[in-house]
């Protein structure tokens, strides 16, 4: 393959959700909050979780899908430090975003370390690597964060609020949705930032006033 002729393959989002649900809806431990994805990789898919050591360092990543499509390599130091659970968490989601989304392009490259991976990616098109890392973000996102679930918490922290007298979501700008991301993230085990960008993208922010 010439990689500099790469092109990603085009999905909506709404094929990526069906395709998170749809994994989701496989298996009963998903229905856990937050949703224990590393077992889910693990125990589940039958993938093996590999610490490597400086991953992160040397390639700006905390995980990477294989070319056998069945095994991830995570940096070892967020795989053993609690502090990064949330981080690791997501990039393991992000990687099964890849494995259900990408199994042709990764199984093709058949890449098995950290340097053939960075050849690929240092020849294709930022824009195609953009695509493809795009599809893994939606994907890990719905993935860990169910829509319905999400307006149950959000619909939670409006009342609350509601009691204080607070309900003008509208005029509020951001500091309203990082106060409510903050509130929210660790029932879904992730970071603000990602509860704040499933919050939009699910057309749930801002809240309707009441």
């Amino acid at each position: 393959m010439d990689y500099r002729k790469f092109k990603a393959p085009y999905l909506r989002r709404a094929q990526i959700w069906e395709k998170a649900d749809a994994l989701r809806s496989r298996f009963p431990s998903c229905a856990q909050l937050p949703m224990p994805v590393l077992d889910l990789a693990e125990f589940d898919l039958g993938l093996e979780l590999v610490p490597k050591a400086r991953l992160r360092q040397a390639g700006d990543i905390e995980s990477l899908l294989l070319g056998d499509l069945k095994t991830i390599f995570v940096d070892r130091d967020a795989f053993l430090d609690p502090r990064s659970e949330n981080r690791l968490r997501f990039s393991v989601a992000h990687e099964l975003g890849h494995l259900i989304l990408h199994a042709d392009v990764y199984g093709g490259l058949r890449h098995d370390s950290l340097e053939t991976w960075m050849e690929f990616l240092l020849t294709i098109p930022e824009a195609e690597y953009d695509w493809l890392e795009s599809h893994a973000y939606e994907f890990a996102g719905r993935l860990l964060v169910p829509p319905e679930p999400l307006r149950t918490a959000l619909t939670e922290v409006i009342q609350m609020a509601a009691k204080a007298g607070f309900t003008e979501w509208d005029a509020t700008g951001e500091t309203a949705l990082s106060f409510v991301a903050n509130h929210i993230r660790r029932q879904f085990g992730v970071s603000a930032e990602v509860i704040a960008k499933r919050l939009r993208a699910e057309k749930l922010w801002p809240p309707t006033n009441s």
